[in-house]
């Protein structure tokens, strides 16, 4: 078995990845990224390239566990960004402090910062990378700099939907998008050359996980990325210290080893959580970080569907997706706390015969729970490890809050002149692209994995600082907030080392 020595070993080169190894690098540190995928190649969609991706376990109906769930976003370099829709929202207040809202057996929802902490962050990735938007918009929006680009215009779609959310007194906005209305950070102008989410960007228009690093220059040598290269242990030196990450090399499956001087996990939740299972030891004997049986706990994806039909239309208005977080705070949801709707229309906007098709999502946070949780199979995958189980139940709760959800995406497609509104399940039960919890972060090492820095609790030099790190996953979609995290776990980890 070769080995090595960095720095930091960085396991992930997606949102959160790309952002820690680049900050970090940039300090003149050595960094190894670990990224099991490869480069995506052109052309390339979530169609096209998922089936490569390893499944995991999930529970059936009849209770047998079944090859379906969905453990990736996307497993390449650069992870979920090189498919994802662009949408960058900010959590709100209300993410960083659930109490009020969530069930009584749910684990405590309250992260261990709030906006205030996290909104610089948010801001300097704003102005490194664009993000198009219109400020003060969104009613629940937190405090914000001003925008650095225009919002899009709506697509034909959104502004039927748009309209009819009008005419319901609801207060529809732009999706704010990490995709250029103008030219930006040397990237061009989005002109509407074809669908973005689950597509990659052909012209650069849309940000990525190198996008926000265009023009910060690094040490020679302080950077390297090792692709088709799984991380599948790490070792402790002591009981309180990682020493070395043991890896596979993806196509020949040799192994290898890196000793690092910190370990930084940005794979994902789902993936995190399962490499500090499959590293039990004997200073770990069920995982590191799991002494107290909560690696895994709490994972979330989100609960979500979609609703869909057509409706005339004479002529195409404009473009980009937009929608009303009406019913995001909301006492007529149950609980209170309701989600989001916006549009997710299919990829051909065309008019058909006077017809065209009009489809909503709509999502919300789910309740964490200690049951809905990350573990290790007895059978093996392709690789030789343990195959990964997703074991989620929806809670009660949450179900009523999916079906308030649905019956308002309804109502504003049949404002829209939709005649027959058809329901779709999005199978988030599976996993999703929403990928939070099981490494949670807060102040009870009985509660939590990491504390506010993501660190583990017990691992001086171990960190996590992808969605994992999320004790409660909030209502709109995660991936800024992910890389805003990074940003501060990484400028930390960073004066740690110094």
């Amino acid at each position: 078995m070769t080995a090595s020595a960095v720095d930091v070993c960085v396991v992930g080169s997606g949102a959160s990845g790309s952002i820690v190894a680049h900050e970090i690098a940039r300090n003149g540190f050595r960094v190894l990224v670990l990224e099991e995928g490869r480069t995506l190649p052109p052309g390339a969609s979530l169609a096209t390239v998922q089936s490569g991706f390893d499944d995991a376990l999930v529970p059936s109906p009849a209770g047998t566990l079944t090859p379906f769930g969905r453990p990736w976003t996307v497993s390449a370099l650069g992870g979920g960004m090189t498919l994802y829709a662009g949408i960058a929202f900010r959590y709100r207040t209300v993410d960083f402090d659930a109490r009020a809202h969530v069930a009584a057996d749910a684990l405590d929802p309250v992260w261990p910062i709030d906006y205030a902490e996290l909104r610089p962050y948010y801001e300097e990735l704003e102005r490194r990378m664009g993000v198009a938007r219109l400020p003060g918009a969104d009613r629940l929006e937190p405090p914000s700099d001003p925008a650095v680009l225009a919002p899009h215009e709506y697509s034909p779609q959104g502004l039927l939907i748009a309209k009819a959310g009008g005419r319901l007194g609801r207060l529809p906005f732009p999706t704010p998008l990490a995709i250029n209305s103008l030219p930006y950070g040397g990237r061009p102008a989005c002109h509407c050359c074809g669908p973005c989410n689950e597509h990659l960007c052909p012209t650069g228009a849309r940000a990525d996980a190198r996008s926000p690093f265009t023009d910060v220059p690094l040490p020679s040598g302080a950077l390297t990325v090792a692709l088709g290269s799984k991380a599948v242990r790490i070792d402790l030196g002591n009981a309180s210290r990682a020493d070395s990450v043991e890896w596979l090399d993806t196509v020949t499956s040799q192994r290898a080893r890196v000793r690092a001087r910190c370990v930084v996990l940005t794979g994902n939740a789902v993936q995190s959580a399962a490499l500090l299972l499959r590293s039990a030891q004997s200073a770990a004997p069920n995982g590191i970080g799991n002494a107290t049986g909560m690696v895994g706990s709490g994972t979330s994806f989100k609960i979500s569907g979609y609703v869909s039909g057509s409706t005339t239309l004479d002529r195409l208005p404009a473009r980009s997706p937009g929608g009303p977080s009406d019913h995001y705070l909301d006492d007529e949801a149950p609980s209170g706390l309701g989600g989001m709707i916006y549009e997710a229309s299919p990829a051909e906007q065309a008019i058909c015969d006077g017809n065209i098709a009009l489809r909503l999502h709509f999502l919300a946070a789910d309740q964490p729970m200690r049951k809905n949780t990350v573990r290790l199979a007895n059978s093996r995958d392709r690789l030789g490890l343990q195959k990964i189980i997703l074991e989620y139940w929806t809670h009660p709760l949450d179900k009523r809050r999916l079906g308030y959800l649905s019956r308002r995406a309804s109502e504003l497609l049949t404002e829209a002149g939709v005649k027959k509104v058809d329901y779709q399940d999005s199978n988030y039960q599976s996993g999703s692209g929403h990928l939070h919890g099981g490494c949670r972060a807060g102040v009870d090492p009985t509660e939590s994995v990491v504390d506010r820095w993501g660190r583990v609790h017990d691992i001086d030099n171990l960190y996590v600082a992808d969605g994992g790190f999320f004790p409660y996953s909030g209502g709109v979609n995660p991936t800024f907030t992910i890389q805003a995290n990074a940003l501060r776990i990484a400028r930390r980890i960073a004066t740690q080392l110094a």
